[in-house]
């Protein structure tokens, strides 16, 4: 699956974007596992782009499972990319 990496240093949070071949205007940022491009998020994006929707996967860094201490800015900035990018509803999940 072809996506989009995004680093803390150039973009401001760390992630990856999935988009559908087929357009959506919905996207659910996934903060699952220790990084956005492992196994489990990867798992979560075939189901969740299947869904109809776009996915943006985060984590606080590489390797990081330190969700519970992740900086609220980073989201933000995350959502205001997806906006800017055809998304016009934006979901959270995470575990």
């Amino acid at each position: 699956m072809k996506h989009i990496h995004f680093d803390i240093e150039k973009d401001g949070f760390y992630g990856a974007y999935w988009k559908r071949k087929e357009p959506s205007d919905c996207a659910i940022i996934a903060m699952l596992g220790d990084d956005p491009e492992d196994y489990m998020a990867r798992s979560a994006v075939k189901w969740l782009i299947e869904l109809g929707v776009n996915v943006m996967t985060m984590s606080p860094g590489k390797k990081d499972y330190g969700h519970h201490n992740y900086p609220l800015e980073r989201v933000e900035t995350a959502i205001s990319w997806l906006l800017a990018h055809g998304n016009k509803k934006v979901g959270i999940t995470g575990a």
